[in-house]
């Protein structure tokens, strides 16, 4: 895949295509995101491993730094799991969790909050709960 720092957005209740939305501070492509109802993040992929970007979700416009991770290697399985105040962002085979504050920009902190450690693949979650399921 190639890195690319595009962003399109599509309103839901109508019919057509994708309309730009914006770029991110840096090419990239396998990140995950977050969001609350006000804020968009994007926890960087492949290109830009330790970037941390953030879009106001109302008005269109380019992605602002956000912050940096605390870990920027192994970016090929990542997980994320959000509510609308705070977003739990893993590497797997990376010890460092991060928990982050949706409405702050912020550097990332390191945050043990799951026993799964670095063996996470995938993430699920609804408003209330999250779920991360290990393989191996």
């Amino acid at each position: 895949m190639a890195n690319r720092d595009t962003m399109d957005y599509i309103t839901i209740l109508t019919a057509g295509n994708a309309t730009d939305f914006g770029n991110l501070t840096t090419a990239q492509y396998g990140g995950k995101t977050a969001c609350s109802i006000v804020r968009g993040i994007i926890f960087g992929g492949h290109g830009a491993p330790g970037a941390i970007d953030y879009i106001t979700i109302a008005s269109v416009g380019n992605a602002t730094d956000f912050g940096d991770h605390v870990n920027t290697t192994n970016v090929d399985y990542n997980w994320c799991v959000h509510n609308k105040i705070y977003a739990y962002f893993a590497r797997i085979l990376d010890a460092n969790q991060e928990k982050h504050t949706i409405a702050t920009a912020a550097n990332a902190t390191a945050f043990l909050w799951t026993s799964l450690g670095n063996t996470g693949t995938n993430a699920l979650q609804t408003p209330i709960k999250g779920w991360i399921a290990a393989s191996g």
